[in-house]
């Protein structure tokens, strides 16, 4: 009984570990990975939006990592941000997310 208990426990700790963690990024952090992938996509395409992404303060660390690499992974040209830059101000889009 101990040696599953103690099975158990450690299965438990291994799929714990695995589980991603609902974290932010500092306010300064998140401007800084978003608006360098925008000068990225900016120096690629020769364009960008017409206007400015605000980073919210403390966005989750999924939504700012989602957004700059859905920046770097779209096509020329670079006229609009991607939906799933929603994701860093905790809007939740059906499919989409931990």
């Amino acid at each position: 009984m101990k040696k599953r208990l103690g099975i158990l426990i450690a299965l438990a700790s291994v799929f714990l570990a695995g589980c991603p963690e609902n974290t932010t990024v500092p306010e300064d952090e998140a401007w800084s990975q978003i608006y360098a992938a925008i000068d990225y996509k900016y120096r690629e395409c020769g364009n960008q939006p017409n206007y400015i992404l605000i980073v919210p303060r403390e966005p989750s660390q999924y939504g700012v990592e989602l957004c700059a690499l859905t920046i770097l992974r779209q096509e020329c040209p670079f006229n609009d941000y991607p939906i799933f830059c929603v994701e860093m101000y905790d809007i939740d889009l059906p499919g989409i997310g931990p």
